[in-house]
């Protein structure tokens, strides 16, 4: 328990979370671009790269989770106690915000799609089976499913804890372990169960939590190889991060030349299983270079950006929850014709997108029931307080 309790915060991750949320938005706002514009423009390559490069953004998140889950509790002695404060926090902070946002999208969206003519109708919507199965699958609206995600690994994590503190074996082959459970699941078991899909399930991300949760297990022994800048930095660390952006360039310049041709002649150019062993080298590459950059940033960026972003990573899931209804909202404004104009009304829809739900978050925070809504929003921190596993969304 000494042990657990000398574990040192890591102000970093927060940057790495707003890498991550900035990623989500770059997805979101360029989703409609790549589907609806012109796919012979000449800007047309950019926004496929752009939205196809920023798709590491879910993984980068699970990894986080299973990062900072071990992290705080491998050390912890596992009981009862425990695992009971565990899922009392981590359930109450998650559950609540989540109900009540898939109570919102699901309303918006049975408004846009029916209008109002009067509350009983419009409560009637919530008393049917479409309703509870999209509640429990995360399909009120599209980003919702992550939410669930979440969940499950949150369900798990006590019985992955429990097996690699009874088997310490199992915590140094945890990455391969999590490999070969996400391609059991995705290779054989999703086809063989007719599972339609197989992204909703924890299982589609198990390589991502595992790699996350080994980093958390050894990470006093990792951090040299982790932190390039500092001076306790291990030989060999430039090479091997020389090496990562290779690998993660690579697959991401693949990636991208395999979705350009996909929507530019509706032709796979990469066999399918293939193209997934290369989108995962990718996100793990992204998670282990986002580390070292946000270690990086936090001792050499400016410091007014650093504090920025730090605090958009800290409110992360509440811009999460929010952001798509500022993106559906600033769609409705007329964009013009002009190609000038319109890049830069797609610029601007990347910017409300993030700027907006920022603000509504942060204005939120000195209220006592910003928890219902948000989970738990940044509050001031001791240096030696541990890291709180708050969802990273």
């Amino acid at each position: 328990m000494e042990q657990a309790a000398k574990r040192p915060y890591i102000p970093e991750l927060d940057l790495v979370r707003a890498f991550g949320i900035l990623a989500v938005i770059l997805i979101h706002s360029t989703s409609a671009v790549v589907a609806g514009y012109d796919h012979h423009a000449a800007l047309y390559p950019l926004y496929v790269f752009l939205n196809t490069a920023a798709k590491f953004a879910v993984p980068i998140f699970i990894f986080l989770s299973g990062f900072v889950l071990f992290y705080n509790y491998y050390d912890k002695p596992f009981t009862a106690k425990t695992i009971g404060q565990f899922y009392k926090k981590r359930m109450s902070k998650i559950l609540i915000p989540f109900l009540l946002f898939s109570i919102f999208y699901f309303a918006f969206r049975r408004y846009a799609q029916f209008g109002f003519t009067d509350m009983r109708t419009f409560l009637e919507y919530f008393a049917t089976t479409k309703f509870l199965s999209m509640l429990f699958s995360g399909k009120t609206y599209t980003h919702l499913y992550f939410v669930i995600i979440i969940i499950q690994f949150y369900i798990l994590s006590p019985l992955l804890l429990y097996a690699v503190k009874r088997f310490p074996l199992l915590g140094k082959h945890i990455v391969w372990i999590g490999m070969l459970v996400q391609w059991l699941f995705i290779y054989k078991l999703a086809d063989e169960w007719s599972i339609n899909s197989p992204g909703s399930y924890c299982f589609t991300y198990m390589l991502y939590f595992t790699t996350g949760a080994f980093i958390g297990i050894y990470y006093m022994k990792l951090m040299p190889w982790i932190n390039i800048a500092s001076k306790q930095a291990a030989p060999g660390r430039i090479a091997a991060a020389i090496a990562m952006w290779v690998l993660f360039i690579g697959s991401s310049l693949l990636l991208f030349y395999f979705h350009y041709e996909n929507r530019l002649y509706q032709t796979a150019v990469i066999n399918t299983n293939f193209l997934e062993i290369i989108d995962e080298v990718r996100c793990i590459t992204a998670g282990l270079l986002l580390l070292q950059l946000a270690y990086w940033a936090y001792a050499a960026w400016n410091k007014a950006v650093v504090r920025a972003l730090v605090h958009i990573g800290a409110t992360s899931f509440g811009i999460y929850l929010v952001h798509p209804i500022i993106l559906f909202l600033y769609r409705k404004t007329s964009n013009v014709g002009d190609p000038l104009l319109y890049h830069g009304w797609v610029a601007g829809g990347f910017f409300a997108a993030l700027l907006i739900p920022w603000a509504i978050v942060a204005l939120s925070a000195p209220f006592k029931w910003h928890w219902l809504l948000f989970g738990p929003l940044p509050t001031r921190k001791k240096k030696s307080t541990p890291v709180q596993p708050t969802l990273e969304a």
